[in-house]
């Protein structure tokens, strides 16, 4: 089951809505309330110009005053980031200087 849906907002040319699971919560020095999340399908590696294909992603919201632990509206802003030179997330806190961010988007409620 999934917990919501990604939708690409400043693309000039937006992937197809996403599939997300929230994998787990992660936490910078700035907020508490990451997420990283599996999607489905995983975006090409030609949408933001990676190595290989993405299935994981970190959403951080982009307005102050909302959350992704809970969802505090719908739809909500998010950044959609990925850690720089690596895929692999070890730990539950991140840097926010080791982030790059790929995409704006908006989370969305899953239907059903």
């Amino acid at each position: 089951m999934y917990d919501y849906h990604l939708v690409s907002t400043e693309l000039r040319e937006p992937y197809e809505p996403r599939a997300c699971r929230i994998v787990r919560r992660l936490r910078s020095e700035l907020r508490d309330d990451l997420a990283l999340v599996e999607i489905e399908p995983p975006l090409s590696r030609h949408v933001n110009g990676t190595d290989k294909d993405v299935r994981r992603l970190i959403l951080v919201p982009r307005l102050q005053g909302t959350a992704l632990f809970p969802v505090s509206e719908w739809p909500l802003a998010v950044y959609v980031c990925r850690l720089k030179g690596t895929e692999e997330i070890e730990t539950e806190t991140v840097a926010s200087d080791s982030l790059a961010i790929l995409d704006w988007g908006e989370v969305r409620q899953s239907e059903g």
